[in-house]
């Protein structure tokens, strides 16, 4: 690549990278210097001439008729009426419900929490209504301020007239344009005062929930401070013995009358109910239908065992949500619906006998005490069921360790799991007999929900696993090369995204069973609006949460789109694979450039602010960076020139060469012929000689010395090389073979063959296979390849060598004749 090119296309990088910085920012502040520029240059308005007035009095008719017409269109707000009305019966109802709440003890929370959420949902109603208001009033009141424009505007131009003002069209004028401008505001307030009215009845309705929300908040405050103090009398006493002959002699104070489901409640959730229910129904036919193949996979065979199970946990785990806080009936029957189910599914997964049954008992127990709690049970018999189940819970789970320890390999962790149950337990023993009840009901209400939920949260995940799977077993990807090829890592960030949204879910949802929260919209509100301040921007735990997925969207999007165009698009053509992927790497920056913008204004910065930002890193570039930098800008030109692409074979300044498997942003990775890597900075191959081999063409001369010995037919050996090349298929027949005789040679006669081969490739082959075939074919001719031969002189040997030298040159002595006796 010429100097003088490649310089050229940095310095023009450098100077493209450098204008963003300062073409591309400070909307605000120059709109603020325009608009200061066209306030001090724009002078007072002229008055009109006369027939500039006659006119303009003549368009107010047309822009009269238009007014009507537009105020003709804005929909009836008697609807919006009915719903406002609706909307506050339910708020009066809040408060009945919340009067009545008032005096009752701890098992009122869960009736708080579904005030609260129900609460939470008229506000939601009251909001989108306000949003449909002020979409109609916003228009109105542009109007009226235009016209009232209009009217000031014809009030100074009659004061400016004058005598003019006897004329008398100009008077007409005057009149007809008094009267429409009159006509228009009041057509404008007739419409707008009924608006307002509505307006004002949204601010008291949001006043009232306002006032209900921080009254929920503050009886909540207080019974969950109350459930840490003590007073009621303890187990063994007196007293609490009087409180249940008490309960005996008056039966009907047990259990409080309960309907099954709240006015409305049908009519606002059916729709949710039947979705429900048709979940269930294809997913158990579907399962039915499937059930032999499932059972024989040994992965999936709890699918096929478990049907019923499987279809009912789905569609509860994953819809329930949306009923919001139900009638406490109907949240019966869906917990133990899901509890059962859970049960279920997971004695599938365990083989111990005492496992499964402390699940069932799990279970059970947990909607027997849900039960208790919603039905309004007395505190008494709710204490005497803590006891009975956690004096079990001890005595089994205690026995469970000691066998456990007095194994032959017992396992830890099992051990510390059972201990950490048996004093969870133990905990709640001790506090429901010493007397503080409501601490013990709140500790047995939250263990036994974390349990399950769990339990719940471990099946879904295995079930959301094997449910992506399948489906990915099920698409039809013979023709869609990328699905092909990466289904596995497809899969693989599949279940991650739904892990976790399965934990977040359960997440939220313990913080509700513990208290923390009355409903799990509010846990996930508090834990996505926590955050700090910085520089005037409050930045959250939410916004972060989102600028997170967005950024992991723009690379899952940067990767799919990278393997569909490589896979499935730019494959079908003849572009070499350089160039596929100069563009694939172009569409990634493009992305992630994109999305970290868009991530970036999620977060509440501004063009102005990242314009400082960039101000601040072009000082650091300045100072620190410019290595990076032009890392960076050498790599754009490596993909936009392609001097170098992936594939190609190249030769680098310090002699090593291998083969390009990479164009990063930074760097390239070439990978030699013995398999190691080589990371190169970008700078160092744009501005250092680096030869490529095959940029373009892949051809190339293979050169082949062959040295034969003195005395042999030159001619034959010519000819015998000759005949190597060209009867050779690897050896192109243009440019054609040449065999030279280039030196007579200390030890030989030289001689050199020239061959040229299509791909640089496989030159080490062709190389071999040549070199092979000449050595047969010499042998077959008797034409010899010397030794290396060295002719050593000696110039001076000191005495013991000499010696030795001579005495091994002297013949030896004859050999004596023995004498014979």
């Amino acid at each position: 690549m010429p100097i003088s090119r490649t310089w050229s296309i940095r310095i023009l990088c450098c100077w493209l990278i450098a204008g963003s910085f300062f073409v591309i920012p400070r909307p605000a502040v120059c709109a603020e210097g325009d608009a200061t520029v066209a306030e001090s240059a724009s002078p007072a308005e002229p008055l009109p001439t006369l027939a500039e007035m006659v006119y303009q009095s003549g368009t107010l008719s047309q822009q009269l008729a238009t007014l009507k017409t537009r105020t003709a269109d804005i929909n009836s707000l008697q609807k919006l009426d009915q719903q406002l009305d609706q909307a506050k019966l339910r708020v009066e109802q809040f408060d009945s419900r919340l009067t009545a709440m008032n005096a009752d003890d701890l098992q009122s929370y869960q009736q708080l929490a579904s005030v609260k959420s129900d609460i939470r949902g008229t506000r939601e109603t009251v909001a989108r209504l306000a949003a449909t208001l002020a979409e109609n009033i916003n228009p109105v009141e542009t109007w009226r301020r235009q016209w009232l424009d209009r009217k000031k505007k014809w009030a100074q131009w009659h004061a400016q007239l004058g005598d003019d003002l006897a004329l008398e069209s100009v008077a007409s004028a005057f009149a007809r344009a008094t009267a429409e401008i009159d006509e228009a505001l009041n057509l404008v307030t007739r419409k707008l005062e009924p608006m307002l009215a509505i307006q004002q009845k949204i601010g008291d309705i949001n006043a009232r929930i306002d006032s209900q929300r921080e009254r929920i908040d503050a009886m909540m405050a207080q019974q969950r401070g109350d459930a840490l103090r003590g007073g009621t009398p303890t187990i063994f006493s007196r007293d609490y013995l009087r409180q249940l002959i008490d309960l005996s002699h008056e039966p009907g104070k047990i259990a409080k009358p309960m309907a099954f489901t709240e006015k409305g409640f049908f009519a606002d959730k059916a729709w949710l109910i039947v979705l429900q229910v048709v979940v269930f129904a294809l997913l158990l036919g579907r399962l039915r239908r499937h059930g032999p193949e499932l059972i024989n996979q040994a992965n999936r065979r709890f699918l096929g065992k478990r049907p019923v199970s499987v279809a009912l946990l789905v569609p509860i785990f994953a819809l329930t949500f949306l009923y919001g806080t139900p009638p406490p009936l109907w949240r019966m029957l869906i917990l133990s619906l899901a509890g059962v189910a859970t049960a279920r599914l997971m004695t599938h997964f365990v083989a111990e006998r005492w496992i499964r049954l402390s699940i069932y008992i799990l279970v059970t127990v947990m909607i027997l005490f849900q039960g208790l709690l919603i039905l309004g049970i007395p505190l008494a018999l709710v204490r005497l069921f803590i006891l009975v189940w956690t004096g079990a819970g001890v005595v089994f789970f205690g026995w469970r360790v000691r066998k456990e320890i007095a194994g032959e390999k017992p396992g830890w962790r099992e051990v510390w799991a059972l201990r950490l149950v048996t004093l969870m337990f133990a905990i709640i023993l001790v506090t429901d007999i010493i007397g503080f009840s409501g601490f013990a009901t709140q500790l047995m209400d939250g263990a036994m929900r974390t349990a399950m939920l769990l339990l719940m949260g471990w099946a879904m995940i295995r079930l959301t696993r094997t449910g992506l799977e399948i489906g990915m077993e099920s698409l039809p990807m013979g023709s869609f090369r990328f699905l092909r090829n990466n289904a596995n890592e497809i899969l693989a960030r599949l279940i991650f995204i739904s892990n976790a949204v399965i934990v977040f879910f359960v997440v939220a949802n313990l913080l509700v069973a513990w208290k923390l929260y009355a409903i799990p919209a509010d846990a996930v509100q508090a834990v996505l609006s926590f955050g700090l301040s910085m520089g005037g921007h409050h930045i959250t735990l939410g916004l972060v949460l989102v600028a997170g997925i967005i950024l992991y969207g723009a690379f899952v999007l940067s990767w799919s789109l990278q393997g569909v165009l490589m896979e499935n698009v730019l494959s079908r053509g003849h572009m070499d694979t350089g160039a596929r992927l100069s563009i694939v790497r172009l569409v990634h920056y493009a992305l992630i450039l994109i999305g970290f913008l868009i991530a970036l204004s999620a977060m509440g910065f501004e063009l102005q602010n990242i314009t400082i930002i960039g101000g601040a890193l072009g000082v650091g570039i300045g100072f620190g960076m410019q290595n990076i930098v032009n890392n960076f800008v050498s790599g754009l030109i490596l993909l936009f020139e392609r001097p170098i692409k992936v594939g190609d074979v190249v030769q680098l300044g310090d002699g090593q060469q291998g083969r390009v498997t990479n164009l990063g942003l930074r760097a390239t990775t070439v990978q030699t012929f013995d398999r190691a890597e080589i990371v190169v900075p970008n700078g160092d191959l744009i501005s250092s000689q680096v030869t490529n081999w095959t940029l373009g063409d892949r051809s190339m001369r293979l050169t082949i010395p062959v040295g034969v010995a003195y005395g042999s037919d030159v001619e034959t050996v010519m000819r015998v090389l000759m005949a190597v090349a060209t009867e050779s298929d690897k050896v192109l027949k243009d440019p054609q073979p040449m065999v030279l005789f280039l030196n007579f040679g200390d030890s030989s006669l030289d001689f050199q063959l020239r061959v040229w081969i299509a791909d640089f490739n496989e030159r080490r082959i062709i190389q071999s296979a040549l070199i092979r075939e000449i050595d047969r074919r010499f042998r077959i001719g008797n034409v010899e390849i010397p030794f290396p031969q060295r002719d050593l002189h000696l110039r001076s040997v000191d005495d013991t060598a000499a010696d030795r030298l001579n005495s091994k040159e002297a013949p030896p002595p004859p050999a004596a004749v023995p004498e014979s006796e």
